[in-house]
């Protein structure tokens, strides 16, 4: 959290609490990517939420995209992202250094290769329906 306060580290993505006022055990955090270079993303600003359960750091936080992506392991139904196909999620040890950033990073990674970088996206600024 103090390297992103700081504006430290990669520039492409970003991540604070939601509620930093109300939210004093930091579970629901809001982040953002900024889509990258040379690919159908690029251009675009993606908005994320993470959630890091009772488990957290022992287990990821849950990610969804709430702006509107087509990238292979998102559940197109809400912007869930399956922890199953992103390496930094299926693979957490929290005694290796995964943190809430690398996550923002494995996914803009993933947009930057085949088969995504030239998917075709859904209209930009469209957004995934609020979860109730």
């Amino acid at each position: 959290l103090e390297r992103s306060e700081k504006g430290e580290g990669d520039a492409s993505s970003s991540y604070g609490l939601e509620n930093a006022e109300d939210d004093i055990l930091m579970v629901n955090w809001v982040g953002s990517i900024l889509g990258p270079h040379n690919t159908v993303f690029q251009n675009r600003l993606y908005s994320l939420k993470l959630r890091c359960g009772d488990n957290y750091p022992q287990e990821p936080p849950t990610v969804t995209f709430v702006t509107k992506i087509d990238l292979g392991n998102v559940v197109k139904a809400d912007g869930t992202v399956d922890p199953k196909q992103l390496k930094v999620l299926s693979e957490w040890e929290p005694t290796s250094g995964n943190t809430i950033q690398a996550v923002l990073s494995g996914l803009r990674s993933l947009m930057g290769k085949e088969p995504y970088r030239k998917l075709p996206q859904p209209e930009e600024g469209s957004v995934f329906a609020a979860k109730k």
